[in-house]
C-alpha cells in the first residue's frame, strides 16, 4: 500500500515538476566590431558596436553602442571604465519589449556604466584572457500593466560578469579561439535571477595585418528572463553564429 501511494505521490509530482521551467529557442546572428585605442603609453579608447540578430539575421535582436577609457595598469593588466547606449527589440516568443496595444513592435532603451579588469597570461602558445566586469544598469521601464507606453521609469540593475578566453596559433595568420562568460546579477532588484545568463563562443579567427584581425564562429546565449504570472522560470536559449571584426589603432608617438 505505502508502495502503490509513493508511485501516485511521484505521478501527480511529476507535472508540477515540468511547469517550473518555461524554455523558448531562437537562431541568432551577431555581427560586432572591437577597438582598443592606444592614445599614449598608459592611456587608450575602447570603441566597440554590436548589431545582434535573430532568424539568422532577418529580424533585430539588440543594437549595443559602448565607449571606455582604458588604462595600462601592469603590463598584464588593464582596466577599463565606460558607458554604453542598448536598444532591446522585441523578438522571440516571450520578448522583453512586448508590443503595444495598436500591435506595434517597442523597444526599450539601457544606460549602462561599466568597469572592466582584465589579465592577460600566456602558457607556451596559448593565450589565456580574464575579464573581470561590473555593470550598473539602467533599464527603462516603458509598460504599465495594461502595456501602454509610459515614460520617465528607470530601474537599477546590477550586474557581475567573468569571461575566459582561449585563443592558440594554427599557423601565421590562422588562429583558434573560443570563450565562455558568466553573468551574475546581485541587488534588490534582481530578485530570483541571480545567474542572468552564459555565452559561450568557439570559432576560429584570422590576422588580417597588425591592427586588424577577423573571427567568426558558433555562438551560443543562455538567459533566465523575468518569471511569468505564475512563477514559472524563463530561460530563453539562442543558438546561431557570431562574426566580429577587430581593429586596433595605435595614436601614441613612437
Amino acid at each position: 500500500m505505502k508502495k502503490i501511494f509513493l508511485v501516485a505521490c511521484l505521478l501527480a509530482y511529476a507535472p508540477l515538476c515540468a511547469q517550473v521551467r518555461k524554455a523558448t529557442y531562437n537562431d541568432i546572428a551577431w555581427a560586432c566590431y572591437f577597438g582598443d585605442h592606444k592614445i599614449t603609453n598608459k592611456w587608450g579608447l575602447h570603441t566597440e558596436y554590436q548589431w545582434r540578430r535573430t532568424h539568422f539575421g532577418q529580424h533585430a535582436q539588440q543594437s549595443l553602442a559602448r565607449v571606455g577609457v582604458n588604462y595600462k595598469l601592469h603590463e598584464r593588466l588593464t582596466l577599463t571604465v565606460g558607458y554604453g547606449l542598448i536598444h532591446t527589440y522585441s523578438y522571440g516568443e516571450l520578448p522583453i519589449a512586448r508590443l503595444n496595444n495598436a500591435g506595434e513592435a517597442q523597444t526599450f532603451a539601457e544606460h549602462r556604466i561599466y568597469q572592466d579588469a582584465s589579465l592577460t597570461d600566456k602558457v607556451g602558445k596559448l593565450e589565456i584572457g580574464h575579464r573581470f566586469r561590473l555593470e550598473q544598469r539602467y533599464v527603462a521601464l516603458f509598460y504599465d500593466a495594461e502595456n501602454s507606453h509610459i515614460a520617465g521609469k528607470w530601474r537599477l540593475f546590477n550586474r557581475f560578469r567573468y569571461r575566459l578566453r582561449l585563443a592558440y596559433p594554427l599557423t601565421e595568420k590562422w588562429y583558434a579561439h573560443g570563450y565562455d562568460e558568466l553573468f551574475i546579477g546581485f541587488g534588490k532588484d534582481v530578485g530570483y535571477n541571480i545567474f542572468d545568463q552564459n555565452r559561450i563562443n568557439v570559432g576560429l579567427g584570422y590576422k588580417l595585418n597588425k591592427q586588424a584581425k577577423i573571427e567568426a564562429g558558433y555562438f551560443s546565449q543562455t538567459l533566465q528572463k523575468a518569471r511569468l504570472s505564475n512563477n514559472l522560470a524563463v530561460f530563453e536559449y539562442n543558438q546561431g553564429f557570431l562574426v566580429a571584426l577587430v581593429y586596433n589603432l595605435n595614436f601614441s608617438k613612437k
